[in-house]
């Protein structure tokens, strides 16, 4: 026999307001463990013009750019990797800078699959 629950929807309640603490602060400690995990990060993004960074990037460690997108707000960001496995990734704001936004080593490509028609 199923035990009964004294206070309905007191479970569900709980669990409510687990998951609602949880989502409020699951984005805290995100960016708590992205800034604790390299000081260098936890300054801020890293500005400047953009042909300096590229110079500077593809100097000291062979990135070279492989993607690039315009975003909803009119930025270009750019991922750059490097034959060893570096990339960063760039933001530069229409008229401003460019911004180092992230950094790491571990890039791959991945094969594009192009969709086909279905046979009929």
């Amino acid at each position: 026999m199923r035990k009964k629950n004294a206070h309905p929807g007191g479970l569900m309640n709980r669990l409510g307001a687990s998951v609602f603490a949880l989502t409020l602060s699951a984005p805290l400690v995100l960016a708590a463990l992205t800034a604790a995990s390299d000081p260098a990060e936890a300054q801020g993004p890293q500005c400047a013009p953009r042909e300096a960074i590229l110079k500077s990037l593809s100097k000291n460690y062979k990135e070279a750019p492989v993607n690039m997108g315009v975003t909803s707000t009119g930025s270009l960001l750019e991922v750059l990797a490097s034959p060893s496995g570096s990339w960063t990734i760039l933001v530069t704001v229409p008229g401003g800078p460019t911004c180092m936004v992230s950094s790491g080593e571990g890039w791959r490509d991945s094969p594009v699959q192009v969709a086909q028609e279905p046979a009929v």
